[in-house]
């Protein structure tokens, strides 16, 4: 007796076979918009420029935060709790004051802005002095800033490593 040769097999199409295709081909087709603001070059608050206000030791720094944000984004606040995270450390190491400081703020929109949240990077960098004068408790070129308007809530906050 013959008998035919053995058909191949063939499964049939699992709903998360599929759901899984629609999603890594949305991922792929669909564009993450992005905002990102900088404060330029490095600057030093008007209070501590100058001869001899702070001493000629400078320590730098960097604190890199993750914020996940809700249906807002009020980057001068987010850059005062990187900032404060910097003094911090600055104090730590025997300084008091923060001077030649810049930053850089990137801000992922979610696709849907009612239910989704913001990522926000926050990169602060600075170098730890000394001074006689307090420091400023305030980042440079908050005019530089973009945010997202509404009402924030900071729903997690990570530091990055670097």
């Amino acid at each position: 007796m013959l008998s035919s040769p053995p058909s191949p097999i063939r499964s049939p199409l699992a709903i998360s076979t599929v759901a899984n295709a629609l999603v890594k081909l949305r991922r792929n087709t669909s564009k993450t918009e992005f905002i990102g603001s900088t404060s330029g070059e490095p600057q030093t608050h008007p209070l501590l420029r100058g001869e001899g206000v702070t001493s000629r030791r400078k320590v730098p720094l960097v604190q890199s935060d993750l914020f996940f944000c809700r249906d807002a984004v009020d980057v001068p606040k987010l850059l005062r709790g990187s900032r404060a995270s910097l003094l911090e450390r600055a104090e730590n190491i025997g300084a008091n004051v923060l001077v030649d400081e810049s930053w850089e703020c990137s801000i992922r929109v979610p696709r849907d802005r009612r239910h989704g949240s913001y990522k926000v990077q926050v990169r602060y960098n600075a170098s730890a002095s000394r001074s006689s004068l307090p420091d400023p408790q305030k980042p440079v070129a908050l005019d530089r800033v973009q945010n997202v308007s509404g009402l924030m809530t900071i729903v997690d906050r990570e530091e990055l490593s670097l």
